[in-house]
Order: C-alpha cells, then sequence, then structure tokens
C-alpha cells in the first residue's frame, strides 16, 4: 500500500497553490509562516521529487509540484463537500457547478480555489459531465459554464454572464508533421473528440482554411484528446485557455491561428427561464465576473505568460 503524507502538508501545499505565497498561505491556514514552510518541507521530503523552488524571497512549483498541486485541491474540495454532505448542510449553502473534467481541472478547480481566499464561507461543488452536458445529471446545476463555440453556436440564451473572448484552432506538436501553406493546413493525423467531430468541418468553413489529414482518431475525454496531440500523436482543435501552459512551454503550437469568438465564453444559471439563483450562487457569479475573465489574448486570468503563438484570425 502506497503511504500517504500527512493531512496537515497536503493543506498547507493546498493553501501555497491557493494563494500563491507562504505568507499568505498562512494567514489563510492561522499558522505561522515557519510552519507553514516546515509542512512544505516534509511533504518534499516524503514525496522525494522536487515539488518546489526558490525564486527570489519566495517559491515557485515546479510542473511537476503544479500538477500534483491541482490533484490535491480536487480531492480536498471533493472532501469537504463530502464532508458538508455529512454535516447536513443546507443545498442553499452549496454552489453547484457543471463541467467536463478537462474544463474542470484546468480552469474551474484553480478559480474556484481563488474564489474560496475571498470567500472560504462558501462551497462550490464541482460536479463532472459528458458530452451531452448537465442533462446527464440527476439533480441540476446552479450555473452552466459554455464556451465550445465551434460545436454549439451562440444564442439567445437568457441571463447569461460572458467571461471573455474564446480563441479556437488546431494545435499540434511540432514533432508531428504538418504544414500550412496557401491556405491549407495539413498534417498527418486527425485527433477528434467523441461526438464533437463536426467542429473540423465548422473552423474550415468559418477560417476560410481548408484542411488535410490522411487519418483519424477519436477520443472519449478532450484531456485524453489534447494529450494525444501533445504527444505528437496528431492535431486537434482546442480552446487556447485550456492548452496555455502546452502552448507557453512550446508543447503544442496553433500553425493556422486562432478564430475569435466575442464574448464566447460565458456562465448562465441553469434555469434560463426565470434566471433564479440563490444567494451564494449569485456572489459566486458576480465575483466570476469581476475576477475570472479570460485576458484579451485568450488566456485564464490566472496565468501571466507571453506565449505569442496565436495568429490572428477573424473576430466572430
Amino acid at each position: 500500500m502506497e503511504y500517504l503524507p500527512p493531512l496537515s502538508s497536503l493543506l498547507a501545499f493546498e493553501a501555497v497553490f491557493r494563494t500563491g505565497s507562504v505568507t499568505a498561505a498562512a494567514d489563510l491556514l492561522g499558522r505561522t509562516h515557519s510552519a507553514v514552510s516546515k509542512q512544505l518541507h516534509q511533504l518534499q521530503d516524503h514525496a522525494g521529487v522536487e515539488l518546489f523552488r526558490k525564486q527570489g524571497t519566495g517559491l515557485v512549483l515546479t510542473p511537476g509540484g503544479k500538477a500534483f498541486a491541482k490533484v490535491v485541491t480536487a480531492a480536498l474540495e471533493e472532501m469537504r463537500g463530502g464532508y458538508a454532505t455529512l454535516r447536513g448542510r443546507s443545498d442553499q449553502s452549496m454552489v453547484t457547478i457543471a463541467v467536463s473534467a478537462t474544463f474542470a481541472r484546468v480552469w474551474a478547480i484553480p478559480t474556484v480555489s481563488r474564489f474560496n481566499v475571498d470567500h472560504p464561507d462558501i462551497d462550490i461543488m464541482i460536479r463532472l459531465v459528458g458530452p451531452i452536458g448537465s442533462r446527464e445529471l440527476e439533480v441540476a446545476p446552479d450555473l452552466v459554464m459554455s464556451w465550445d463555440r465551434l460545436l454549439t453556436p451562440m444564442g439567445e440564451e437568457a441571463f447569461t454572464v460572458s467571461l471573455g473572448d474564446v480563441h479556437m484552432g488546431p494545435v499540434v506538436s511540432p514533432s508531428h508533421p504538418h504544414t500550412f501553406a496557401d491556405g491549407i493546413l495539413s498534417f498527418a493525423t486527425r485527433i477528434d473528440r467523441r461526438g464533437a467531430e463536426i467542429v473540423w468541418a465548422n473552423w474550415s468553413r468559418i477560417s476560410g482554411i481548408a484542411v488535410d489529414w490522411k487519418k483519424a482518431m477519436t477520443y472519449d475525454h478532450s484531456y485524453l484528446a489534447f494529450e494525444a496531440a501533445r504527444m505528437g500523436m496528431g492535431a486537434v482543435i482546442a480552446p487556447r485557455f485550456l492548452i496555455e501552459d502546452e502552448l507557453a512551454s512550446g508543447a503544442l503550437v496553433a500553425p493556422a491561428g486562432f478564430l475569435v469568438f466575442k464574448e464566447g465564453f460565458y456562465v448562465r444559471p441553469y434555469d434560463t427561464r426565470r434566471g433564479k439563483l440563490t444567494k451564494n450562487a449569485r456572489i459566486f457569479l458576480d465575483w466570476l465576473e469581476s475576477n475570472a475573465c479570460l485576458t484579451p489574448e485568450g488566456r485564464p486570468a490566472f496565468l501571466s505568460v507571453e506565449a505569442g503563438l496565436s495568429v490572428p484570425l477573424p473576430q466572430l
């Protein structure tokens, strides 16, 4: 059996990831700076791998540490939700959002973590859904996130709140054979997400760029499709804000650029007829509008990188 590190060290690690510094984490946890620092080193010693390194007077997570921090944060959020249910907390106190696994890992968990710093008394429950969205849920969520404008065109749904422009386009590993010339994007393998194969035809039609490939492969989930592309197995269409780390590192490139869908990333109440929300759901929605919009370049608000890999295409 694989032994887990002390829970206190995981809580300290999560707090540093959420707040961005040991000092802020200590304030959040009500502990001293030295106590939190000691627990971080205890966790790193237990793992036997480098989770963070010094940068100036602070600490920065290594790529492995960042990936593990996301796992720890997701697990602790699930534990908090389960404990709230055990205690019989009112459903009105918990806010539920329905998102895909990829969206949860890359955007929702870091965003909810930042929200919890400002509103530690409000629990956000993240429920994972499949390609057909919140219709799979037995209990309706409070809020629904929507961003895939190549699969679902912008409608005129009531009570929507825009969180920014969505940049979408084909991305591929530099190691995968591909060319872009004379208005034709060519590559060896096209990667699809099951149920969303139409996005390639829609992207080609809107951008005016022809697409040529030799074979296609299909995955059930976006994160599998994105990972396959990162490993050099083919090209996949993705929104920039979900693959920004890969673009910034050069693991993926966008040879034909991104289409920009104005105000294409939005959040709305599940009930679009009345737009009714609980008090806490309204607080979360207002916080998202003020603190979680994508940058004009289509990147997550909590990242400050200069990838510079997009080629402008028409705004829609």
